[in-house]
């Protein structure tokens, strides 16, 4: 979820989210397990002989990609993706959000601030502030975001993240204090496999420099990533990844190795007021691979609940470990999810 403008696993998106923004889906109950809705989808039945059998109807691949963005999910019923099958299962398949967990009691949602690690079917509207800002100008940082996560079929999603403000100081005194469109990001995800209790997507994506210099845009970038969500048992979810953000147009930005671990447990079911509720810890990392800057630790507490139907509130704080690097003191970024 994340959701919001600098290399992913800096993001406050949706976890996720993120845009982790969640950032952020699906549901759960066994019978009420296997088929509760989640942010983004109505969980079908597992397959069973003879459920799924469509090998009679004809299949494009703008067919399956209408039908993953706004079929019926709760039509349909999931099945496993095994990593030896990749090049042979799943692409002609109308996507469909997997069961909530191996004992049902933790939706694939996204959390701000995380990686992904999941398909998605929503966009989300996020806020953001940062305090205290490690720049020559000082000041406070915010922005707000709109993010999309649209899956195609079962094996690929597409992604965007519209960074509708930036507001800060900027270094030119002439300028002031200023607000501005960011740079827009996109990226491609791939299922490499999907079980009751763990999924593992690859992603690769872009920053499209839309944004100013004033305001920290203006940089192209591309940013390889690999994410995980896993269910290790009851109600726990542990999920993360890792990635490099490579800058492709200024000799200034550094390369940097990006990690995100994020450690949660949900407390209520579905169809309760504050359904679907979790509290979770998430640290992410960022470390220049060239050049001599420091990295930099985050470290924060978020939450995600169900508002009414498959809309959600999602909320995270992260605060600097390192002192010395901080780019501020620290931030927060709250979002609202529409999954359908």
């Amino acid at each position: 979820m994340a959701l919001t403008g600098v290399a992913r696993g800096e993001d406050l998106f949706l976890s996720d989210p993120p845009l982790t923004t969640e950032v952020s889906q699906p549901a759960e109950t066994e019978a009420a397990v296997d088929q509760l809705t989640s942010p983004s989808v109505v969980f079908g039945p597992e397959c069973s002989p003879g459920c799924c059998d469509s090998a009679d109807i004809e299949k494009t691949f703008c067919s399956v990609a209408c039908d993953s963005i706004f079929g019926d999910t709760s039509l349909r019923c999931w099945t496993p993706l095994t990593l030896d099958t990749f090049f042979s299962e799943g692409w002609d398949e109308a996507w469909v959000g997997g069961p909530a967990g191996e004992s049902g009691l933790t939706p694939r949602h996204g959390w701000l601030g995380s990686f992904e690690g999941l398909f998605y079917r929503l966009w989300l509207v996020s806020g953001g502030y940062q305090h205290n800002l490690n720049k020559s100008f000082g000041g406070n940082g915010y922005n707000s975001n709109f993010t999309a996560f649209l899956p195609i079929n079962r094996r690929f999603e597409v992604f965007f993240d519209a960074p509708l403000v930036n507001a800060n100081g900027t270094d030119d005194p002439t300028q002031g204090y200023r607000a501005d469109f960011g740079d827009l990001r996109v990226a491609g995800s791939f299922l490499l496999s999907e079980t009751k209790s763990f999924t593992q997507l690859i992603t690769i994506g872009a920053t499209i420099p839309t944004g100013t210099p004033l305001t920290g845009g203006g940089v192209s970038a591309v940013f390889p990533r690999y994410s995980f969500w896993s269910n290790p048992g009851g109600a726990w979810v542990v999920r993360g990844g890792t990635g490099i953000n490579v800058p492709v147009n200024q000799t200034t930005a550094q390369t940097t190795f990006n990690g995100d671990l994020a450690v949660g447990r949900y407390l209520t079911q579905h169809d309760v007021p504050l359904g679907d509720l979790v509290f979770y810890l998430n640290c992410n990392v960022s470390v220049p691979i060239e050049g001599t800057g420091q990295g930099n630790v985050g470290i924060g507490p978020g939450t995600r609940f169900q508002i009414a139907g498959n809309w959600y509130f999602l909320h995270y704080w992260e605060f600097q470990a390192v002192r010395s690097s901080q780019p501020f003191d620290y931030q927060m970024q709250t979002a609202i999810v529409k999954a359908w």
